[in-house]
């Protein structure tokens, strides 16, 4: 007999006696069974039936006494996300989600994004993916029948959606040793708000936006620098 043989024979003959013990397991459970629910063989199991419906009875009054509550979890996007410029305190109860400030933004940077506990949508950008250009003339903010964009009142005044944050592990100026790349510098809207020290850069608290053309013109991958938003 081949080895091959061998083998599909002893586990055949493997097979067969546990399929054959499975059986006689199995109908020794079912006459057990048998005899524990049959009331003429135990009369406990009369009882035990009682018992078992009135306790399903009290446990479906229960939860049917019981309240159902229903919470809505609140979306984390809007803990990353940023309101347009010019929002107003009262923005959330003043927006009707028209979305005329998204139609409006040149750059196509606005977006609508759905509050599940108001079941509204409300205009949001993010500056980490795109950047909010600073336009002087505020389209969004013109284009808003509500007043929820409010206009700037002084010509030198920005909006402050957060501060921008070096994550020096990824920038070329930090892999290569040098001054190789200055594209945060030069992107810049705000005059001295990007400095250099040594060969990195630093970023200034009081006049960044945080409107993100740093990090969208910057050449690395994952970005070198990263948006920290202020709470809207």
């Amino acid at each position: 007999m081949k080895r091959k043989d061998l083998f599909r024979e002893g586990f055949k003959s493997v097979f067969q006696f546990t399929f054959t013990k499975a059986d006689e397991i199995s109908e020794a459970i079912k006459e057990v069974w048998k005899e524990e629910s049959d009331p003429k063989l135990n009369p406990k199991a009369k009882d035990k039936k009682k018992n078992r419906s009135k306790g399903s009875k009290d446990s479906l009054n229960k939860l049917k006494s019981k309240p159902t509550v229903v919470r809505k979890r609140k979306t984390r996007m809007f803990q990353t996300l940023s309101l347009p410029p010019g929002a107003s305190s009262d923005f959330f109860s003043l927006c009707t989600g028209c979305n005329e400030c998204i139609f409006a933004c040149p750059y196509a940077v606005l977006f609508p994004v759905t509050d599940e506990n108001q079941n509204q949508s409300f205009p949001h950008f993010d500056p980490n993916a795109k950047a909010c250009h600073l336009c002087t003339d505020w389209p969004c903010i013109s284009a808003c029948p509500e007043e929820a964009l409010l206009p700037y009142e002084v010509s030198d005044t920005t909006p402050k959606f957060g501060k921008a944050k070096l994550l020096k592990e990824f920038c070329i100026n930090e892999k290569t040793g040098e001054s190789t790349c200055n594209a945060c510098f030069v992107t810049c809207p705000i005059e001295k708000t990007v400095k250099f020290k040594g060969n990195l850069p630093v970023f200034s608290l009081s006049s960044c936006t945080g409107c993100g053309l740093c990090v969208e013109t910057c050449p690395s991958f994952p970005k070198a620098i990263q948006i920290k938003l202020f709470k809207n």
